[in-house]
């Protein structure tokens, strides 16, 4: 008894002396680290000295005596606000996430392998011109130095992960803006998904589920399924069953994209418009700009104020990037949008039977291009692989599962075409000349150089004048000639190769002097002097439809209408929906309860709503009802595809054959298809939220989700790192919140919605305003990591001024003297 006794004294003992190490551990982790810097730091890249300084809202005001220090500077402090964020995406563009993450990111470091990501951008950076390389290198500078000065209290993620800061080049800076190319690419999943469908559908039948344009015919006449068919191009049945049962380890899926990739989601874009005086009341400009990317903590964006010679720009920052992407001078203002182009396509090279490395181009034979990849992995042998290359671009099926399992590998292999990857992309050299931009037209000659991922882009001055021009490259295309894009083409015809670029001077422009307001909204816009649209994929009008109707609804606007403008959650996407949904029943107990409610519901989708949820519910059962009898392919895109188009198409026939519930024997209408529809979706919305109606609303349910990588999957770590709000909206309303759709446990959950709302005054630019989701700190245990969090979901705003009324700390770089 006294040998137990005298044991559990010395454990108390032990376990107390533990205890305060640890304590003491936290207490000096948390007084060094730098999660709150300021004061002076000596640093070596510099020229002179650099003062930041940051204000109520925590934006850095940086003002350097050379515009070199100042992107220096802007480095130091991404690096010190955000070095974790910088880090993830320094390894996810290099294909570098296994060393310190493991077998579970292994496919996703493949496929950017095979992409060459980092070797294109090492490329492309070889061929800026020598000033801009300057700049970009001062960045990478910067940032190798704010990690070095953070010192051994690095933020939590890298004792987590049992990391550290890697060193940051100029190409990491390169890579990272194809990263966000890639991000905002989508015609290539398209492909695929047409490519898939033609095993067991007709081209009508696609066109049917994937439709074209409202009030559009398709781009291309050609029936590429038959084609496909002629050429059997498909993996036969039972290869398919036997590659099902042994597949191949490590080929990229959709789950494994989730949280690291935007994934090619459908509808994934902007919101921008422009008002001349003649629309306002202070009779100067107004801008308004909500870019919808996947949400993330800490956010997408950084905000930042550079000043330095022939330099005076404030707005949203992309940690990586060495600019403003997004914000004003003191003169003009600019917002994007994704344009939603065509630069991706696919071709089918058909693999020479006699050498399986080569494969046939138009003149005979050719040799694929190899290299071997080496990809470290964490607590696992390493992984070998090769990557092979046709004339077209990288060959992806051998790293994708979908590619592979759709085609006969033995036969084809698919390659992607894509303009990011051109070794003439030199896209962030357009993101410093807009920084120096005094004028639209001085802004529209720095476009010149965007490339990649096409943009267009709103534009204001202080003049009073407006415009909206599209900029990047697109391949030349002729309407319903060849594939148009829609579709994979066949690598061994010279027909299908892109022959040349749409000229800048052909490219979507518009200004004042044809209209009082602008905007764009993803929606279809062509141009005057090429009536060849970009793309045959654009997005459902509905957002831009809607903006249109608000900007109309008043002779004048203010910055308030511009900012309830920005909080719109009318839905036009429900709208052709109500009458089959009004007229649905069910049976099921609690209708006669709610149908009242649905008898009056308009589409706006608050998240008080009762109805917005039961709606939500509906339709989306509805969609399954249509369309699961795709099977895998439907599994695989619901989620990343909305089917809202082909939806609406088919409920206008009220005896479409798609109605008829294909698990059923009788014959169903869309009637029907609507109240089994409504069955089920009381069925699901009584087992998650309960028997009674008072507890369900729409902001329950859809909760914009703002993930952190790697922990977002993580229990407890999870709840810790990232961010969740109720929140408004749908896919289609302005003030956007797009439902996974495919997730099991949150359906509803909104992973995607505007990564920032900006509002520019041209009358007097320094009552501009934004706001944005989490906070500026990267720094998890940092009162500024997820503070803006409510005042975004509430669409509230706070200032964007150059000239901040309060400093709450200061931070000075000082060059080391030698």
């Amino acid at each position: 008894m006294m040998k137990l006794s005298r044991f559990l004294r010395y454990f108390v003992i032990a376990f107390l002396v533990l205890l305060v190490l640890i304590t003491l551990l936290v207490i000096g982790y948390w007084m060094s680290a730098k999660s709150n810097y300021s004061g002076t730091v000596i640093s070596a890249g510099l020229a002179q000295a650099v003062n930041i300084q940051f204000d109520e809202n925590d934006v850095p005001h940086i003002k350097a005596k050379s515009q070199r220090d100042a992107f220096y500077a802007l480095g130091f402090v991404h690096a010190t606000e955000r070095s974790w964020q910088l880090e993830i995406s320094r390894r996810l563009a290099s294909g570098r996430l296994s060393e310190i993450l493991g077998e579970r990111t292994v496919s996703l470091d493949r496929f950017i392998r095979t992409l060459g990501i980092k070797q294109a951008a090492e490329k492309q950076f070889e061929r800026y011109p020598p000033e801009i390389k300057q700049l970009i290198q001062a960045y990478a500078d910067g940032v190798n130095a704010g990690n070095q000065s953070l010192g051994w209290a690095l933020p939590i993620e890298y004792f987590l992960t049992g990391s550290k800061p890697g060193y940051w080049s100029a190409a990491d800076s390169v890579a990272w803006s194809l990263m966000m190319a890639l991000d905002l690419g989508d015609n290539w999943q398209k492909e695929l998904f047409r490519l898939e469908l033609s095993q067991y559908l007709s081209t009508a039948e696609i066109w049917q589920v994937m439709p074209p344009y409202p009030g559009s015919n398709p781009v291309t006449t050609m029936d590429f399924a038959k084609l496909y068919r002629e050429h059997q191009v498909f993996k036969p049945t039972q290869s398919k069953v036997q590659a099902s049962r042994d597949s191949e380890l490590y080929l990229l899926k959709h789950a494994d994209t989730v949280g690291w990739l935007s994934d090619q989601q459908e509808g994934l874009g902007s919101n921008n418009w422009v008002l001349t005086g003649k629309k306002t009341v202070s009779g100067k400009p107004l801008l308004a700009n909500d870019p919808h990317l996947g949400l993330s903590a800490p956010s997408t964006w950084y905000f930042a104020h550079l000043e330095a010679p022939g330099l005076n720009v404030i707005g949203a920052s992309l940690p990586g990037i060495p600019a403003i992407v997004l914000g004003r001078t003191d003169k003009i203002a600019w917002g994007f949008t994704n344009t939603g182009p065509d630069v991706q396509d696919l071709y089918l090279e058909k693999i020479d039977s006699s050498n399986p490395n080569q494969y046939i181009g138009p003149d005979g034979p050719i040799s694929f291009l190899a290299r071997e990849e080496i990809i470290q992995i964490k607590d696992k042998p390493p992984l070998r692989f090769v990557v092979k290359q046709s004339r077209h671009g990288p060959i992806i099926s051998d790293s994708h599962a979908r590619a592979k399992k759709v085609i006969d590998t033995q036969r084809y292999a698919l390659a992607l075409r894509w303009t990011a990857l051109d070794i003439e992309n030199q896209t962030l050299m357009g993101g410093i000349l807009m920084n120096r931009a005094d004028s639209i037209d001085s802004l529209k000659a720095a476009l010149r150089h965007h490339y990649a991922p096409m943009q267009t882009v709103a534009i204001a001055d202080i003049q009073g004048n407006i415009a909206l021009q599209v900029a990047g490259i697109a391949p030349r295309r002729q309407l319903h000639q060849g594939l148009y894009g829609v579709a994979p083409a066949l690598g061994w015809e010279r027909q299908y190769d892109w022959t040349s670029y749409v000229p800048f001077e052909q490219l979507p422009s518009y200004s004042n002097l044809g209209s009082e307001w602008l905007a764009s909204a993803n929606q279809e816009i062509v141009s005057a002097t090429n009536p060849n649209p970009l793309t045959g994929d654009w997005d459902l009008p509905f957002r831009y439809d809607r903006i249109a109707a608000m900007i109309g609804a008043k002779d004048q606007h203010d910055r308030a209408s511009m900012q309830a403008m920005q909080g719109d959650v009318l839905s036009l996407g429900a709208q052709p929906l109500l009458p089959l949904f009004k007229n649905a029943r069910s049976g099921h107990a609690l209708q006669p309860s709610i149908q009242s409610a649905i008898d009056g519901f308009n589409g706006s989708m608050s998240t008080d709503s009762v109805v917005a949820l039961i709606f939500n519910s509906w339709v989306d059962q509805l969609t399954r009802i249509l369309f699961s009898r795709l099977g895998d392919s439907f599994t695989e895109e619901y989620g990343r595809r909305h089917f809202r188009g082909a939806v609406i198409n088919q409920i206008s026939n009220p005896d479409s054959p798609w109605c008829d519930v294909h698990t059923s024997a009788e014959r169903e209408n869309c009637q029907d298809a609507a109240n089994l529809a409504l069955q089920r979706a009381l069925n699901e919305l009584s087992q998650r939220y309960g028997k009674s109606t008072n507890d369900w609303h729409w902001g329950k349910a859809h909760h914009a989700v703002s993930e952190h990588r790697p922990f977002k999957n993580i229990p407890f770590l999870s709840g810790l790192f990232s961010v969740s709000v109720p929140f408004p909206g749908d896919a289609f309303t302005v003030n956007v919140g797009r439902p996974a759709l495919n997730h099991p446990k949150a359906p509803f959950q909104a992973n995607h919605a505007p990564s920032l709302r900006a509002i520019y005054d041209l009358n007097d630019p320094e009552q501009s305003v934004f706001m944005f989701p989490t906070g500026q700190s990267g720094w998890i245990q940092s009162q500024r990591y997820r503070n803006l969090s409510d005042a975004w979901a509430n669409n509230q705003v706070i200032p964007l001024a150059m000239k901040p009324k309060q400093v709450q700390r200061e931070l000075i770089l000082k060059a080391k003297s030698f």
